[in-house]
Protein backbone atom coordinates (compact mmCIF):
# COMPACT_ATOMS: atom_id res chain seq x y z
CA UNK A 1 0.00 0.00 0.00
CA UNK A 2 1.17 3.46 -0.88
CA UNK A 3 1.60 6.36 1.81
CA UNK A 4 -1.18 8.97 1.30
CA UNK A 5 1.67 11.44 1.39
CA UNK A 6 3.49 10.39 -1.50
CA UNK A 7 4.08 12.83 -4.03
CA UNK A 8 3.99 12.57 -7.68
CA UNK A 9 5.39 14.84 -10.53
CA UNK A 10 4.01 14.79 -14.15
CA UNK A 11 5.64 16.50 -16.92
CA UNK A 12 4.02 18.05 -20.03
CA UNK A 13 3.89 19.04 -23.56
CA UNK A 14 1.27 22.01 -24.40
CA UNK A 15 -0.36 21.21 -20.91
CA UNK A 16 0.31 23.16 -17.72
CA UNK A 17 3.49 22.88 -16.97
CA UNK A 18 4.76 20.88 -13.72
CA UNK A 19 2.17 19.12 -12.52
CA UNK A 20 2.04 18.40 -8.80
CA UNK A 21 -0.24 15.00 -7.60
CA UNK A 22 -0.66 12.92 -4.52
CA UNK A 23 -0.54 9.06 -4.20
CA UNK A 24 -3.39 7.01 -1.76
CA UNK A 25 -3.55 3.01 -2.64
CA UNK A 26 -1.82 3.47 -6.51
CA UNK A 27 -4.21 6.49 -7.70
CA UNK A 28 -2.67 9.94 -8.57
CA UNK A 29 -4.61 12.90 -7.80
CA UNK A 30 -3.48 16.40 -9.39
CA UNK A 31 -3.04 18.88 -6.65
CA UNK A 32 -1.72 21.74 -8.16
CA UNK A 33 1.10 23.05 -11.42
CA UNK A 34 4.01 25.30 -11.84
CA UNK A 35 3.40 26.71 -14.95
CA UNK A 36 5.91 28.78 -14.99
CA UNK A 37 8.41 25.96 -15.62
CA UNK A 38 6.98 25.49 -19.48
CA UNK A 39 6.78 22.29 -21.69
CA UNK A 40 8.88 20.22 -18.57
CA UNK A 41 8.98 16.93 -20.85
CA UNK A 42 11.60 15.24 -18.77
CA UNK A 43 12.25 15.31 -15.11
CA UNK A 44 15.47 14.44 -12.69
CA UNK A 45 16.12 14.35 -9.03
CA UNK A 46 18.88 15.52 -6.85
CA UNK A 47 20.78 12.43 -5.15
CA UNK A 48 19.00 13.51 -1.85
CA UNK A 49 15.94 13.87 -3.84
CA UNK A 50 15.47 17.61 -2.03
CA UNK A 51 15.70 19.30 -5.65
CA UNK A 52 13.62 18.25 -8.85
CA UNK A 53 15.20 19.21 -12.58
CA UNK A 54 13.33 20.46 -15.36
CA UNK A 55 14.19 20.69 -18.96
CA UNK A 56 12.14 22.88 -20.87
CA UNK A 57 11.55 21.82 -24.23
CA UNK A 58 11.90 24.53 -26.88
CA UNK A 59 14.15 25.92 -29.56
CA UNK A 60 15.91 28.20 -27.36
CA UNK A 61 16.31 25.47 -24.16
CA UNK A 62 16.63 25.64 -20.43
CA UNK A 63 16.89 24.05 -17.53
CA UNK A 64 15.30 24.46 -14.22
CA UNK A 65 15.48 23.39 -10.83
CA UNK A 66 12.66 23.31 -8.35
CA UNK A 67 12.66 22.99 -4.16
CA UNK A 68 10.39 20.01 -3.16
CA UNK A 69 12.10 20.04 0.35
CA UNK A 70 8.19 20.40 1.02
CA UNK A 71 7.00 17.84 -2.07
CA UNK A 72 3.55 19.17 -1.86
CA UNK A 73 4.83 23.05 -2.44
CA UNK A 74 7.11 23.08 -4.87
CA UNK A 75 9.47 26.57 -5.28
CA UNK A 76 11.67 27.32 -8.44
CA UNK A 77 15.23 28.31 -7.36
CA UNK A 78 17.00 28.72 -10.75
CA UNK A 79 16.25 28.55 -14.51
CA UNK A 80 19.17 28.58 -17.07
CA UNK A 81 19.69 28.31 -20.79
CA UNK A 82 19.99 24.55 -21.63
CA UNK A 83 22.84 25.18 -23.69
CA UNK A 84 21.27 23.69 -26.66
CA UNK A 85 18.11 23.26 -29.18
CA UNK A 86 15.02 21.45 -27.65
CA UNK A 87 16.28 19.75 -24.74
CA UNK A 88 14.70 16.13 -24.33
CA UNK A 89 16.09 14.69 -21.30
CA UNK A 90 18.65 15.35 -18.38
CA UNK A 91 20.10 13.76 -15.35
CA UNK A 92 22.42 14.66 -12.28
CA UNK A 93 26.13 13.65 -12.86
CA UNK A 94 27.53 14.47 -9.37
CA UNK A 95 27.82 17.88 -8.82
CA UNK A 96 26.25 18.55 -12.19
CA UNK A 97 23.46 18.33 -14.30
CA UNK A 98 23.73 16.56 -17.78
CA UNK A 99 21.01 17.50 -20.83
CA UNK A 100 20.97 16.27 -23.97
CA UNK A 101 19.33 17.78 -26.92
CA UNK A 102 17.46 16.75 -29.42
CA UNK A 103 17.05 19.45 -32.01
CA UNK A 104 21.01 20.31 -32.39
CA UNK A 105 22.57 16.92 -30.98
CA UNK A 106 24.48 18.76 -28.13
CA UNK A 107 24.87 17.17 -24.55
CA UNK A 108 25.37 20.11 -21.60
CA UNK A 109 26.46 20.55 -18.35
CA UNK A 110 25.85 22.83 -15.88
CA UNK A 111 27.05 23.20 -12.03
CA UNK A 112 24.93 22.37 -9.16
CA UNK A 113 25.13 24.56 -6.52
CA UNK A 114 24.76 23.38 -2.72
CA UNK A 115 21.26 24.93 -2.25
CA UNK A 116 20.30 22.51 -5.71
CA UNK A 117 20.49 25.76 -7.60
CA UNK A 118 22.06 25.85 -10.87
CA UNK A 119 24.85 27.97 -12.34
CA UNK A 120 25.39 29.03 -15.90
CA UNK A 121 26.64 26.62 -18.99
CA UNK A 122 29.92 24.86 -17.82
CA UNK A 123 30.73 22.80 -20.95
CA UNK A 124 28.94 21.51 -24.46
CA UNK A 125 29.63 18.72 -26.86
CA UNK A 126 28.21 17.75 -30.32
CA UNK A 127 27.75 14.39 -30.92
CA UNK A 128 29.01 13.69 -34.32
CA UNK A 129 29.69 11.76 -37.30
CA UNK A 130 32.87 13.18 -39.09
CA UNK A 131 31.73 13.28 -42.36
CA UNK A 132 28.10 12.81 -41.92
CA UNK A 133 25.29 15.39 -42.67
CA UNK A 134 22.99 13.43 -40.67
CA UNK A 135 21.24 15.19 -37.65
CA UNK A 136 22.73 13.49 -34.03
CA UNK A 137 19.48 14.30 -32.17
CA UNK A 138 20.69 13.50 -29.16
CA UNK A 139 17.71 11.99 -27.28
CA UNK A 140 19.09 10.60 -23.34
CA UNK A 141 21.83 11.18 -21.15
CA UNK A 142 22.57 8.05 -18.66
CA UNK A 143 25.58 8.38 -16.31
CA UNK A 144 27.02 4.42 -15.54
CA UNK A 145 26.45 2.72 -12.61
CA UNK A 146 30.34 3.13 -11.39
CA UNK A 147 29.87 6.98 -11.70
CA UNK A 148 32.69 7.56 -14.33
CA UNK A 149 31.28 7.58 -17.78
CA UNK A 150 28.33 9.43 -19.25
CA UNK A 151 26.16 7.76 -22.07
CA UNK A 152 24.26 8.99 -25.15
CA UNK A 153 21.69 8.04 -27.77
CA UNK A 154 22.04 9.60 -30.39
CA UNK A 155 19.20 9.12 -32.27
CA UNK A 156 20.03 10.48 -36.01
CA UNK A 157 23.26 8.78 -35.68
CA UNK A 158 21.90 5.12 -34.91
CA UNK A 159 24.70 5.35 -32.21
CA UNK A 160 25.60 5.16 -28.07
CA UNK A 161 27.97 7.55 -27.30
CA UNK A 162 30.16 6.80 -24.54
CA UNK A 163 31.75 10.16 -22.78
CA UNK A 164 34.20 11.16 -20.56
CA UNK A 165 33.23 13.64 -17.60
CA UNK A 166 35.33 15.81 -15.84
CA UNK A 167 33.72 15.31 -12.29
CA UNK A 168 35.43 19.02 -11.27
CA UNK A 169 34.90 20.60 -14.18
CA UNK A 170 32.17 19.42 -15.59
CA UNK A 171 33.90 18.86 -19.12
CA UNK A 172 32.51 16.44 -21.30
CA UNK A 173 34.73 14.56 -24.39
CA UNK A 174 33.86 11.49 -26.08
CA UNK A 175 35.41 8.07 -25.56
CA UNK A 176 34.02 5.42 -27.50
CA UNK A 177 30.98 4.86 -28.94
CA UNK A 178 28.51 1.41 -30.12
CA UNK A 179 26.74 1.69 -33.29
CA UNK A 180 23.87 -0.21 -34.28
CA UNK A 181 22.13 -1.45 -37.67
CA UNK A 182 20.93 1.95 -40.12
CA UNK A 183 17.27 2.99 -38.97
CA UNK A 184 16.97 1.77 -35.46
CA UNK A 185 16.85 4.92 -34.16
CA UNK A 186 18.45 4.96 -30.62
CA UNK A 187 16.29 6.69 -28.40
CA UNK A 188 16.35 5.30 -24.69
CA UNK A 189 18.53 2.72 -22.58
CA UNK A 190 18.35 1.73 -19.41
CA UNK A 191 20.96 -0.19 -17.11
CA UNK A 192 20.76 -3.44 -15.47
CA UNK A 193 20.77 -3.45 -11.89
CA UNK A 194 23.77 -5.08 -11.90
CA UNK A 195 25.61 -2.98 -13.78
CA UNK A 196 26.99 -5.10 -16.49
CA UNK A 197 24.52 -4.72 -19.21
CA UNK A 198 22.58 -2.28 -21.18
CA UNK A 199 19.45 -2.23 -22.91
CA UNK A 200 18.79 -0.10 -26.31
CA UNK A 201 15.33 1.30 -27.26
CA UNK A 202 14.94 2.16 -30.77
CA UNK A 203 12.19 4.77 -32.05
CA UNK A 204 12.62 4.23 -35.34
CA UNK A 205 13.35 0.36 -35.22
CA UNK A 206 10.64 -1.38 -32.62
CA UNK A 207 13.74 -3.22 -30.78
CA UNK A 208 15.48 -3.32 -27.91
CA UNK A 209 19.10 -4.67 -27.93
CA UNK A 210 21.17 -5.73 -25.41
CA UNK A 211 24.63 -4.74 -25.05
CA UNK A 212 27.73 -5.91 -22.56
CA UNK A 213 28.60 -2.93 -20.60
CA UNK A 214 32.56 -2.80 -19.70
CA UNK A 215 32.63 -0.02 -16.89
CA UNK A 216 36.69 -0.23 -16.90
CA UNK A 217 37.07 0.42 -20.79
CA UNK A 218 34.16 2.16 -20.53
CA UNK A 219 33.24 0.67 -24.17
CA UNK A 220 29.65 -1.18 -25.27
CA UNK A 221 29.34 -4.23 -27.11
CA UNK A 222 26.36 -4.46 -29.03
CA UNK A 223 24.36 -8.23 -28.99
CA UNK A 224 21.14 -9.52 -29.81
CA UNK A 225 17.74 -7.56 -30.20
CA UNK A 226 14.44 -8.18 -29.77
CA UNK A 227 10.88 -6.55 -30.72
CA UNK A 228 8.90 -5.41 -27.99
CA UNK A 229 5.78 -4.83 -30.50
CA UNK A 230 3.17 -7.61 -30.43
CA UNK A 231 2.07 -9.22 -33.83
CA UNK A 232 -0.06 -7.22 -35.90
CA UNK A 233 1.41 -4.20 -34.28
CA UNK A 234 0.91 -0.83 -37.07
CA UNK A 235 3.59 0.16 -38.76
CA UNK A 236 5.47 2.41 -37.99
CA UNK A 237 5.29 2.11 -34.38
CA UNK A 238 7.49 4.26 -32.74
CA UNK A 239 9.16 3.56 -28.91
CA UNK A 240 9.52 5.23 -26.68
CA UNK A 241 10.86 4.55 -23.02
CA UNK A 242 12.39 1.36 -21.85
CA UNK A 243 12.73 0.57 -17.85
CA UNK A 244 13.90 -2.24 -16.28
CA UNK A 245 12.05 -3.58 -12.69
CA UNK A 246 14.58 -3.19 -9.08
CA UNK A 247 15.12 -7.02 -9.51
CA UNK A 248 16.41 -6.99 -12.91
CA UNK A 249 14.38 -9.58 -14.20
CA UNK A 250 11.43 -7.31 -16.83
CA UNK A 251 11.70 -4.45 -18.84
CA UNK A 252 8.55 -2.51 -19.47
CA UNK A 253 8.89 -0.67 -23.13
CA UNK A 254 5.94 1.93 -24.30
CA UNK A 255 4.85 1.86 -27.97
CA UNK A 256 3.63 4.99 -29.43
CA UNK A 257 1.05 4.06 -32.64
CA UNK A 258 0.43 0.46 -30.77
CA UNK A 259 -0.32 2.25 -27.75
CA UNK A 260 0.88 -0.52 -25.82
CA UNK A 261 3.39 -1.32 -23.01
CA UNK A 262 5.40 -4.09 -23.76
CA UNK A 263 6.64 -6.47 -21.52
CA UNK A 264 9.84 -8.59 -21.76
CA UNK A 265 11.88 -10.88 -19.85
CA UNK A 266 15.35 -10.11 -18.85
CA UNK A 267 17.53 -13.58 -20.20
CA UNK A 268 20.83 -14.52 -20.92
CA UNK A 269 20.78 -13.37 -24.50
CA UNK A 270 17.98 -11.27 -26.26
CA UNK A 271 15.32 -10.01 -23.94
CA UNK A 272 12.09 -12.04 -24.84
CA UNK A 273 9.07 -10.45 -25.14
CA UNK A 274 6.01 -11.78 -22.90
CA UNK A 275 2.94 -9.66 -22.76
CA UNK A 276 1.61 -6.35 -25.17
CA UNK A 277 -0.57 -4.43 -23.02
CA UNK A 278 -2.89 -1.49 -23.70
CA UNK A 279 -1.30 1.29 -22.38
CA UNK A 280 -4.66 2.93 -21.82
CA UNK A 281 -3.80 5.82 -23.51
CA UNK A 282 -3.04 7.15 -26.82
CA UNK A 283 0.80 7.96 -27.35
CA UNK A 284 2.28 6.56 -24.09
CA UNK A 285 5.76 8.49 -23.40
CA UNK A 286 7.29 8.25 -19.76
CA UNK A 287 6.19 5.09 -17.81
CA UNK A 288 7.74 4.91 -14.44
CA UNK A 289 7.25 1.94 -11.54
CA UNK A 290 5.51 3.14 -8.29
CA UNK A 291 7.06 2.71 -4.69
CA UNK A 292 7.15 -0.87 -3.99
CA UNK A 293 6.82 -2.26 -7.74
CA UNK A 294 3.40 -2.85 -7.75
CA UNK A 295 1.89 -0.44 -10.09
CA UNK A 296 3.07 0.98 -13.68
CA UNK A 297 2.33 4.40 -14.20
CA UNK A 298 1.94 5.51 -17.89
CA UNK A 299 1.77 8.75 -19.31
CA UNK A 300 -0.27 9.27 -22.46
CA UNK A 301 0.10 12.78 -24.21
CA UNK A 302 -3.03 12.60 -26.24
CA UNK A 303 -4.84 14.35 -25.43
CA UNK A 304 -3.27 13.39 -21.81
CA UNK A 305 -3.53 11.32 -18.96
CA UNK A 306 -1.86 9.20 -16.18
CA UNK A 307 -2.60 5.49 -16.13
CA UNK A 308 -2.03 3.22 -13.77
CA UNK A 309 -2.04 -0.70 -14.30
CA UNK A 310 -1.22 -3.08 -11.59
CA UNK A 311 1.56 -5.17 -11.80
CA UNK A 312 2.62 -8.99 -10.45
CA UNK A 313 6.45 -8.77 -9.44
CA UNK A 314 6.98 -12.42 -9.23
CA UNK A 315 5.66 -12.69 -13.17
CA UNK A 316 6.30 -8.91 -14.14
CA UNK A 317 2.80 -9.19 -16.23
CA UNK A 318 0.43 -6.16 -15.99
CA UNK A 319 -3.12 -6.06 -15.53
CA UNK A 320 -5.60 -4.05 -17.24
CA UNK A 321 -6.03 0.09 -16.54
CA UNK A 322 -7.33 0.13 -13.21
CA UNK A 323 -7.37 4.13 -13.10
CA UNK A 324 -6.31 7.30 -14.75
CA UNK A 325 -6.56 10.88 -14.32
CA UNK A 326 -6.35 13.76 -16.43
CA UNK A 327 -3.16 15.53 -17.21
CA UNK A 328 -3.08 17.73 -20.33
CA UNK A 329 -0.20 16.63 -22.53
CA UNK A 330 1.62 14.18 -20.34
CA UNK A 331 4.69 12.90 -20.76
CA UNK A 332 6.37 12.03 -17.96
CA UNK A 333 5.38 10.77 -14.39
CA UNK A 334 8.35 10.66 -11.12
CA UNK A 335 7.76 9.77 -7.60
CA UNK A 336 9.40 12.26 -4.72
Amino acid sequence: MTSPDQTAYIGTLDGDGLVVATVRDGALTVTGALPEVREPSALAFSADRSTLYAVSELPDGAVTAVDISDPQRPVVLTSQPSGGAGPTHLEVFGKHLVTAHYSDGVVASHPIGGDGSLGPLGSALLLETPGSAASPHAHQVVPDPSGRWLLATALGLDAVFVLRFDQATGALAEHSRMDLPAGTGPRHLVFHPDGTRVFVLGELRPTVTAAAWDATAGTLERGDSAHVTGPGAPDPTYPAEIISDGAGRFLYATTRGEDAVGVLRIGPGAPQLVQTSPAGGAWPRHCALGPGGTWLYVATQRPGSVVWLPRDPATGLLGPVAGEVTVRGACWVAFA
